[in-house]
């Protein structure tokens, strides 16, 4: 397993795998629920990276371009607890991270594109219904991402943040410019906790 999520007495578990328990239908993502595992719908179609829950929702982002059958969930989806969606037409590369915070959804990862927005740089924000940049986003990959009100904590692999080059592989968005935690840090982050 390469991500894990728990809500109340649920667990959420994505990797590779393509059984847990038994359930062939549990393709890279499952539930246990204390005693059995389940799958949600017919899974996805490549690796899980990143879960989050919030409410009835379980988002997910990874390598796959197509979950429960919808092939326009590229890179990340939402599990209603019946069935997958799409957020808008998605990325166009892979997610290692997401946090949730309200109504807003963080994801991270290689992509250059979110939802056709083209300065959406390896970090992206999902407000319901649409995509947004945050700022001109980071000059490499996203490892980890963790909200603190209204900051939002982004490890990776970047040396720049929104223009700000003194942002070495860590950085925090206070909602419309980049900060860097100076002096930074000398290699990739790939865990945040806030």
């Amino acid at each position: 397993a390469t991500a894990i999520a728990v809500a109340g007495a649920d667990v959420y578990v994505g990797g590779r795998f393509t059984d847990a328990g038994g359930d062939a239908d549990a393709d890279r993502i499952a539930r246990w629920d204390g005693s059995g595992w389940h799958a949600l719908g017919s899974g996805l179609n490549g690796e899980v990276r990143a879960i989050a829950v919030a409410g009835a929702n379980v988002y997910v982002g990874g390598l796959f371009t197509d979950a429960g059958g919808g092939a326009s969930a590229d890179y990340v989806a939402r599990w209603d607890g019946s069935a997958w969606h799409p957020l808008g037409v998605g990325l166009n590369d892979i997610v290692n991270a997401i946090a949730v915070a309200g109504t807003d959804v963080y994801v991270g990862g290689s992509f250059t594109d979110a939802g056709g927005d083209a300065d959406a740089d390896r970090i992206a924000r999902w407000d319901g219904s649409a995509w947004h940049a945050l700022g001109s986003g980071l000059s490499n990959f996203v490892g980890a991402i963790a909200v603190a009100g209204a900051d939002v904590y982004v490890g990776g692999g970047f040396t720049d943040a929104g223009g700000n080059g003194g942002a070495d592989k860590i950085a925090r968005w206070d909602g419309s410019a980049w900060h860097a935690l100076s002096p930074g840090l000398n290699d990739s982050v790939t865990a945040i906790a806030v």
